[in-house]
């Protein structure tokens, strides 16, 4: 018995390079995961530049660190949509709009105020554009 099923590419009727953007998002996911996972300070300090020299700096560290470990799962599913299950591209690109809309909101309702903005912001801003046009590709084309 094999650990995954068997790859349903073939029954995917798209455009051919919608995948791709899974692909995309799935790097931004996986390198974006392991940076909150390995960093000392899960990246909050040396990448978002954010001060956690105070009472719950460390709990900062630790849900950054937990949020990554979601991220590197998330972008596993990313990676096996685009890669060998490609038949489930628009519900994953619709998830992946869905993502990338509330991390763009939560940094305009939720601001820091450092006067920084993490780079992950600008790329979930480039891929929520690619996810839109994405999925207007990833639909079935008519016989």
């Amino acid at each position: 018995m094999a650990f995954l099923p068997e790859t349903t590419n073939d029954q995917y009727t798209g455009a051919s390079w919608a995948p791709y953007v899974l692909g995309l998002g799935s790097l931004q996911s996986l390198i974006g995961g392991a940076l909150h996972v390995i960093l000392p300070d899960s990246g909050l300090g040396v990448i978002a530049n954010l001060n956690l020299a105070h009472e719950g700096g460390l709990l900062m560290i630790g849900l950054a660190a937990w949020v990554g470990a979601t991220q590197i799962a998330w972008g596993s599913v990313l990676a096996l949509v685009a890669l060998r299950y490609r038949n489930f591209t628009l519900p994953i690109l619709s998830l992946l709009c869905l993502e990338k809309s509330l991390i763009i909101l939560g940094v305009l309702v939720k601001p820091t105020n450092t006067g920084h903005t993490p780079p992950g912001i600008y790329a979930a801003a480039g891929l929520l554009a690619l996810s839109v046009i994405a999925i207007y590709g990833a639909r079935a084309k008519s016989d």
